[in-house]
C-alpha cells in the first residue's frame, strides 16, 4: 500500500509540471475607455518615437512571483515595456509592428499568441492568461488503475501549488530621468535604471542612485511585504571634479561585467560570434584585429579576403547580412541602429540576448567611450564603423558611409549604411575597391 501511495503521488507531481500558459478563449478585446494615459514617457513612445498600445493582463492560478517572472516578446520592431500590478502585468508595446506575443515563464511551457487584429497607438486592450494544468491521458490512466488495485481514496491533483516565500519582502521600481543611472539598496549596487527589483527583504532601507555627470540622489523608505514602492529621481547635473571622479569610479567598480561575445543569428538555424574589430593587415602576420571597435582597420580588395579567411574564420554573405540586419528575433525587438561611438559614426549590433536594460539606444544615439566599454560591449554589442572605401589609394566617405564586404563569389554584393540609408543589396563597386572587413566565427 505505502509503495502505491508514494508512486500516486509521484504520477501527481509530474501532472502538475505539465502546467502550461493559456491565453483564454475569446478574452483579447479592446477595453472602451481604456487608453495609454500614463503620464511617464518611457510608456507613451518607443525608442524611435512610436507611440505605444497598452494590453492589460490579467492572469488567472499564477501567483504574485510567478507574475513577476513572465517574459513578453514581440515580433521584429516591437519594443516592449512592461508594468506590474495588482493580478495583472500591463504591457506596453509599439502599436504599428505588433502582430504577436510570446509569452513564457522559466516554469512553464511558451505560448505565441497573434493578435487577432490590427492594435491603434495609445489605445487600450486586454487579454486573460491562465495558468492550466496538461492533462496527460497515460498519467490519468495509469492513477486509475492505481485507484482501482489499492482501494485507495481518489487522488486530487491540485490545480496550483503556492510557494511561500522564505522571508517576507516588497518590491521597488525605480526610475530616473536621464536613465542608466547605478541603482544602490543599502550601498550596494543591485541594477541601472530603470530598475525593476526580484524582492527586497521587508523594513528600512536606503536606495540611493548614481550617474556620472550628475548629483547623487537618495531617499530612505519601509519596505512591507508584497507592497511594490514606484522611486523616480531628476537626476541635477553637475561639474565633475576630479574628487567626483573618484567617488563614480569607486561605485562602478563593482558593477565591471567581464566583457562577454555576443550572440548573433545570421539564419534559423546558425549563430555566429563576431571579431574584436574590424581587420587590419599587417605584413608580419596573417590577420589582425583593430583594438577597438571604433577603429576602421584596413579598406581591402576583395581578392584579399581570401589571404584572412580559414575553417574558423569567414565573411557574411549578403543573406546573411540581410537576415541578421531585418529578420532574425532579439529578446529586445533592436537588430540594429545607428549611432556615434566614442565620436566615430557606424552601426551598432545588437545581439539576440540584448536587453533594453542594459542601455537605451536608438538611431542618432551619441555613446561615450566608457558607456559603450561598460555598458554596450561589455554585453555582447558590436560596432561597425563607418570606414568610407578606398579606390585608387584614395579613400572616400570616411565617417559618413559604412562599406563592408560579403563572402558572395558572384557580383560581390556588400553592406552600405549612412544616415539615411542601410542596405545589402547594392551592387556598383568592381572588386579591386577597397572596403572595410568584419569576421565572424560560427557560435
Amino acid at each position: 500500500m505505502k509503495k502505491v501511495v508514494l508512486l500516486a503521488i509521484a504520477l501527481v507531481i509530474s501532472l502538475c509540471s505539465l502546467a502550461q500558459l493559456e491565453v483564454k478563449s475569446n478574452s483579447f478585446k479592446e477595453v472602451p475607455g481604456f487608453v495609454n494615459i500614463n503620464p511617464d514617457q518611457d510608456y507613451q513612445f518607443d525608442d524611435n518615437d512610436l507611440p505605444f498600445a497598452v494590453i492589460k493582463v490579467r492572469t488567472e492560478n499564477i501567483t504574485d512571483k510567478q507574475r513577476r517572472e513572465l517574459r513578453f516578446e514581440g515580433n521584429g520592431g516591437t519594443f516592449i515595456v512592461l508594468e506590474y500590478k495588482t493580478g495583472e502585468v500591463w504591457v506596453y508595446l509599439t502599436a504599428k509592428y505588433a502582430d504577436y506575443l510570446k509569452i513564457s515563464h522559466p516554469d512553464f511551457s511558451s505560448i505565441e499568441f497573434t493578435l487577432p487584429f490590427d492594435l491603434e497607438p495609445k489605445k487600450g486592450y486586454e487579454l486573460t492568461l491562465v495558468n492550466k494544468p496538461a492533462v496527460d491521458e497515460d498519467i490519468v490512466k495509469r492513477l486509475e488503475k492505481l485507484e482501482n488495485a489499492s482501494n485507495v481514496a481518489p487522488v486530487v491533483v491540485p490545480v496550483e501549488v503556492v510557494e511561500k516565500p522564505k522571508t517576507d519582502v516588497g518590491f521597488i521600481t525605480v526610475k530616473t530621468t536621464p536613465k542608466g543611472a547605478y541603482v544602490l539598496v543599502d550601498n550596494k549596487i543591485v541594477g541601472t535604471t530603470p530598475y525593476l527589483s526580484e524582492s527586497v527583504s521587508v523594513g528600512n532601507h536606503k536606495i540611493s542612485v548614481r550617474l556620472e555627470g550628475y548629483e547623487p540622489a537618495a531617499q530612505r523608505l519601509e519596505i512591507k511585504k508584497g507592497e511594490e514602492i514606484a522611486l523616480e529621481f531628476a537626476l541635477v547635473s553637475e561639474n565633475i571634479t576630479e574628487e567626483n571622479n573618484e567617488v563614480i569610479n569607486q561605485i562602478s567598480e563593482p558593477m565591471a561585467v567581464e566583457k562577454k561575445e555576443g550572440i548573433f543569428s545570421i539564419s534559423p538555424r546558425n549563430e555566429v560570434v563576431f571579431s574584436k574589430g574590424n581587420v587590419s593587415l599587417k605584413s608580419s602576420d596573417k590577420r589582425k584585429f583593430t583594438d577597438n571597435q571604433w577603429d576602421k582597420g584596413d579598406l581591402i580588395a576583395f581578392d584579399e579576403i581570401q589571404s584572412v579567411v580559414d575553417s574558423v574564420w569567414f565573411v557574411l554573405s549578403s543573406d546573411e547580412w540581410k537576415y541578421l540586419l531585418t529578420k532574425r528575433r532579439t529578446d529586445s525587438g533592436i537588430r540594429c541602429a545607428k549611432a556615434t561611438v566614442n565620436g566615430v559614426f557606424g552601426l551598432v549590433l545588437l545581439p539576440d540576448d540584448w536587453k533594453t536594460t542594459c542601455y537605451g539606444i536608438k538611431d542618432g544615439t551619441v555613446i561615450s567611450k566608457s558607456d559603450w566599454t561598460d555598458k554596450l560591449e561589455a554585453n555582447g554589442a558590436v560596432f561597425l564603423p563607418a570606414a568610407g572605401y578606398r579606390f585608387n589609394n584614395w579613400e572616400k566617405s570616411v565617417g559618413t558611409d559604412g562599406y563592408y564586404w560579403s563572402g558572395d563569389l558572384e557580383d560581390t554584393p556588400y553592406l552600405r549604411f549612412n544616415d539615411v540609408m542601410l542596405s545589402t543589396s547594392a551592387n556598383v563597386f568592381d572588386q579591386e575597391y577597397g572596403l572595410s572587413v568584419r569576421l565572424v566565427k560560427k557560435y
